[in-house]
């Protein structure tokens, strides 16, 4: 019996043959044979399924935001004076004093603490002398913070004390104590005698918004063995005037620390003044890019008055100090003005050679950019 050429399986091999390819599934058949359109309805049904659970869901969830903030801050509004019930006061302070073991228990302790203090709980003080001393450091963080906020005597004292003794981030007591100003006032001038340099350091750091406290034993911290103190005073006392103290500061142009000399540059500079251009201007040829560049900040400072120091460097056998008086001179001032009132001036030409070719490039392109502005104000 033969095949009728018309159909579907002669199709399909003469389109194999044809193409040398399998054909697909649609080729030579029907629409009406495809589950597409059955996948299609299916798909839309779950996709709405969803859309109906997911969309209550999420007002609920909303709503439950909304309410859940308004009432933390009808709770938090104005707590300083709402007293707490002795039953709820001695949940709080056994909460205070727990040992959490998860991180929701310890961050209770620490909203139990706040607490505690925002009512004037009379177990605050004890509690924050334990809590200062946890092992834990976030527990003894919100300890330093709490004495921040009580900010009464006893709270500075026992903030000094966990200073001295190294209880917890000494960073973060100085900054309470820094926030606290001017109430720790003098109880800081103790810790510049401390035996222990790091104790020493954070007292002349934390006595800068104090000029009338501490100025002798910050001029003798200046020759300290450790440089950080050393460092720490010379940045203290460059915010003070006087003979003694210029004295002090102008011997550490010298230190063996970079960073020291860094701080006296900066502190000379402003103390100081022009008087100390020629010892500041040594320092353009120190090994260290910090302490030349806090040197050219400081002869910047003193404009006009620094430029005959700063002319006899020009000759200087050291490369960067010779680049740093043409720059120093360029800022202030200087170099355009030779450029613009005697552009043939020798002394301008060694400017140019002391601070290379960029330089006198630049210093021609302003000159020449500013006279005919000068010109047209003649006419």
């Amino acid at each position: 019996m033969g095949l009728d050429s018309g159909s579907p399986s002669i199709r399909i091999v003469a389109a194999r043959r044809s193409t040398g390819r399998i054909p697909r599934s649609r080729e030579g058949w029907g629409r009406a044979d495809d589950d597409d359109e059955g996948v299609d309805d299916l798909v839309l049904r779950v996709a709405l399924v969803v859309l109906a659970i997911s969309l209550p869901l999420w007002v609920v969830l909303s709503v439950f935001v909304v309410v859940g903030r308004l009432r933390y801050e009808r709770l938090h509004r104005n707590p300083v004076d709402r007293p707490l019930s002795g039953r709820a006061a001695e949940r709080l302070v056994a909460r205070a004093t727990g040992r959490p073991r998860t991180e929701w228990g310890r961050w209770r302790r620490i909203t139990a603490l706040q607490r505690l203090e925002r009512a004037r709980h009379p177990a605050v003080p004890r509690l924050l002398r334990r809590v200062l001393h946890d092992p834990d450091p976030t527990i003894a963080a919100a300890a330093v913070r709490t004495l921040g906020d009580v900010g009464d005597d006893w709270a500075i004292d026992l903030l000094i004390d966990a200073l001295r003794d190294g209880e917890g981030s000494r960073s973060r007591i100085a900054s309470e104590l820094e926030r606290l100003a001017p109430a720790p006032g003098r109880r800081l001038v103790s810790l510049l005698r401390d035996g222990d340099p790091v104790v020493r350091f954070w007292g002349a750091t934390l006595l800068r918004p104090y000029p009338e406290l501490g100025e002798p034993t910050l001029i003798e911290l200046t020759w300290d063995a450790d440089p950080n103190v050393r460092a720490a005073a010379v940045e203290t006392l460059g915010t003070r005037t006087g003979r003694s103290v210029e004295t002090a500061l102008s011997a550490r142009l010298d230190d063996s620390e970079w960073f020291v000399r860094v701080h006296a540059a900066r502190a000379v500079g402003h103390v100081v003044g022009a008087e100390a251009a020629p010892s500041i201007t040594r320092l353009l040829s120190d090994r260290r890019w910090w302490v030349r560049t806090a040197a050219k900040d400081a002869l910047r400072g003193m404009g006009s008055d620094a430029v005959p120091s700063l002319l006899s460097l020009l000759t200087h056998d050291d490369l960067f100090a010779r680049n740093g008086a043409a720059e120093v001179l360029q800022d202030v001032g200087f170099v355009d003005f030779l450029a613009l009132d005697n552009p043939r001036s020798p002394l301008l030409e060694r400017i140019y050679e002391a601070g290379g070719e960029r330089f006198r490039e630049a210093a021609r392109a302003r000159a020449a950019t500013a006279q005919p502005k000068d010109g047209a104000q003649a006419a």
